[in-house]
């Protein structure tokens, strides 16, 4: 099945690091794919100590309204690539868990899959939408698929089994205080 936590309020990765936790609880593989992220918030460390496969791009230059053209096109060519990997990781872990699965349970979940701000991305062109949706289609069967970021498509929500939307009502960001460590990152 297909989750997507969107909005413009906060909790949409958070949400997403829980159920990755709660996989793991369970002893169930979880990839978790982050776009236009450099790796450093917090969780990432205790997913990594959890046994999550965190995965990560070649390319990061910062927020997409800071970037130049060059920028723009040396991340796409990236995430192309990332896409593939992605799923080559996905399919090694549903293999691997299928293998050892019994057929009494037939909503088994073999793998979980987190594309954290993978909305966002496909929003500004740097992963084809497209491709990304056939991508979803041919996994989504044995793996729990968890999309994040703002504004998704209609393609998208329809894609989706699952859609939360965060709405920010409030946020110290608007007053100018700055993402705390440990808190927002």
């Amino acid at each position: 099945m297909i989750q997507l936590y969107h909005g413009d309020g906060k909790g949409k990765t958070t949400a997403a690091v829980g159920i990755c936790v709660r996989a793991r609880g369970h002893n169930i593989p979880v990839v978790f794919a982050q776009f236009l992220k450099d790796g450093s918030s917090g969780e990432i460390k205790m997913l990594k100590q959890i046994g999550v496969k965190v995965m990560l791009p070649d390319t990061f230059f910062g927020f997409v309204r800071s970037m130049s053209e060059e920028q723009l096109q040396k991340t796409k060519e990236d995430y192309a690539g990332f896409l593939n990997d992605i799923e080559r990781e996905v399919y090694s872990r549903i293999r691997d868990n299928d293998s050892s699965a019994s057929d009494e349970n037939k909503q088994a979940v073999y793998c979980v899959l987190v594309l954290d701000e993978v909305v966002h991305a496909c929003n500004n062109g740097l992963v084809n939408e497209k491709e990304m949706l056939a991508f979803l289609g041919r996994i989504k069967h044995k793996t729990e698929v968890i999309l994040t970021g703002r504004n998704p498509s209609a393609d998208i929500e329809n894609a989706a089994d699952y859609c939360t939307s965060f709405q920010k009502e409030k946020h110290p960001f608007d007053l100018g205080v700055t993402a705390r460590i440990g808190v927002e990152l």
